[in-house]
């Protein structure tokens, strides 16, 4: 395929590309997907559109435990208290399943695994874990959520395989359109192609978001591709021992194409010959439409920064965003709880302050929305937009709130906004958020974002100094601390340092140390 390059804001043939930012600012409806894959420890993808960054996606090399990988694993233990059984697949820590995410009755996929005989199921009700599974059976499983802090990742039995604009399900016979499609006459009309297409009748197929238009061809070669891909899994899964990995998810480059480009895309440019190579081969074989889409990126400015992308990254990691009406929402991130608050700052927008009420709260919906796809914030969300005595009013806020959340890749729950002006919701969490991604805690507080105060610390040395000096006397004494706090508590404490100077004979040295962890002391007896 010949390469286009983005040089200079021209390509070689002379015509005025788009890649220039400023056509961002112009109004104009461009949307490009832009891949900064040249670093291969790190690959990044961000699609941006007419208001700047909309979404960004982090992969690391390193990461092998990823969401979509499927595995042949060996149940390691049983837990019936959780209903779930713990499945060892070769990683640091066994993944978990629930028995909801177990195939009736034994866990699926008969022909392909080894079995040995077993008791007979429940006669009524759904059968528990352990009547379902045993310790030491094998399993074909696929990673549903990857390991989040010192949890395991999530396993299901139900797999699924992505393609282009089909999703292929072994274990479930079941045939539909995806829900994001909503028009009738085009539901319709695809089910009538899959069905003409006569897959396989042991195996379920949805039609994604992406089939909207595509013709029986198109569907036919996914099919086929879908269903070589299965069948070289299945048969790798009969002589492979377990725990091995079957199948590995594209990385990030190709998955983006594959999952994130559609018709509203412009532009894909991409900063790596080799991805430039593989995303070209990609759409050659699936999106050949799209050919023309897709340019290398040459320039000696990093992609990200010639697109802005890089400051817009930097500012998703700020604890309060500023709306542009001069509102702000400040947004909090636990374990498994994201709080969103939202405050009126310097808006001052309309006559009333009903309607000053109603205009930062429609704006903030809008704003935390994009924030949590940008972020990719999962688990439980707590927005406190606020305080709306109107029923009307909440009404409205809670509706630019779905229309806003509409185009999440991520499953969502949306429950309505209560009298005391708050929304409960929560989002599908499948991987580590892009902050942690990006950031460990501090060692200093433990990633709480606060350190003691200089007054504890002080007291805190005062007693300390207490309890090593003990009741020797007549001796020198160094206690390192800090250099945040070994000036200051040298002057603060001078009189209580003397006071035990006095009383225990002793001679008391604070030296800096930077290597000391803050609000920490080390003691050594000068002559030990």
């Amino acid at each position: 395929m010949p390469q286009k390059t983005r040089k200079g804001g021209q390509e070689s043939a002379g015509r005025p590309t788009a890649a220039d930012p400023a056509a961002i600012d112009s109004g104009k409806p461009l949307r490009r997907v832009l891949m900064n894959v040249v670093d291969s420890e790190q690959m990044r993808v961000a699609i941006v559109g007419p208001l700047g960054l909309e979404e960004l996606y982090v992969d690391r090399s390193d990461k092998g435990f990823a969401h979509g990988n499927i595995y042949k694993g060996r149940v390691d233990n049983i837990e019936p208290t959780l209903q779930a059984a713990f499945v060892d697949i070769g990683g640091e820590k066994n993944g978990f399943l629930h028995v909801s995410d177990v195939i009736p009755p034994f866990g699926g996929y008969d022909g392909i695994l080894k079995r040995r005989r077993r008791r007979e199921k429940p006669a009524s009700g759904r059968p528990g874990i352990d009547d379902m599974l045993y310790k030491g059976q094998e399993v074909l499983v696929q990673i549903t959520r990857e390991q989040l802090s010192n949890k395991g990742p999530s396993l299901t039995t139900y797999i699924s395989l992505p393609g282009r604009f089909l999703v292929l399900m072994p274990a479930v016979a079941k045939r539909g359109v995806s829900k994001k499609i909503t028009d009738d006459h085009e539901r319709r009309s695809l089910k009538s192609i899959l069905e003409q297409l006569e897959p396989p009748r042991d195996m379920g197929f949805i039609i994604r978001t992406a089939g909207m238009g595509r013709g029986r061809d198109d569907l036919q070669k996914d099919l086929h591709c879908l269903t070589r891909l299965w069948n070289a899994i299945t048969a790798q899964a009969r002589k492979a021992r377990p725990p091995v990995a079957l199948y590995q998810e594209s990385d990030l480059a190709v998955r983006a194409i594959r999952d994130f480009v559609y018709d509203d895309v412009n532009e894909i440019i991409i900063d790596s010959e080799a991805g430039f190579a593989q995303a070209g081969n990609f759409l050659q074989a699936f999106m050949p439409d799209f050919i023309d889409r897709l340019f290398l990126y040459r320039e000696s400015e990093p992609l990200f920064d010639r697109y802005r992308v890089e400051e817009a990254v930097e500012r998703t990691f700020d604890r309060s965003v500023r709306l542009p009406s001069g509102g702000e929402i400040v947004i909090e991130q636990t374990e498994a709880l994201v709080a969103i608050d939202v405050n009126t700052g310097r808006f001052r927008k309309g006559d009333s302050t009903r309607e000053t009420i109603l205009a930062i709260n429609r704006e903030a919906a809008a704003e935390a929305a994009r924030q949590l796809r940008l972020r990719d914030l999962g688990g439980l969300v707590m927005i406190d937009f606020i305080d709306m005595a109107n029923p009307h009013d909440r009404k409205s806020v809670e509706e630019a709130f779905r229309q806003a959340i509409r185009g999440d890749r991520a499953r969502t729950a949306v429950l309505p906004i209560s009298q005391l002006g708050v929304m409960e919701m929560t989002r599908q969490r499948i991987r580590q958020s892009v902050k942690k991604i990006f950031y460990a805690p501090c060692p200093a507080c433990n990633g709480a974002g606060i350190r003691k105060s200089l007054d504890m610390v002080g007291l805190e040395f005062i007693r300390k100094l207490r309890t090593f000096a003990g009741d020797r006397r007549q001796a020198g004494l160094t206690a390192r601390l800090h250099p945040d706090a070994a000036l200051p508590l040298a002057n603060a404490k001078r009189p209580a340092l003397a006071a035990i100077e006095s009383e225990r004979e002793l001679a008391v040295a604070i030296v800096a140390d930077p290597a000391v962890a803050y609000g920490e002391v080390e003691f050594k007896w000068e002559d030990d």
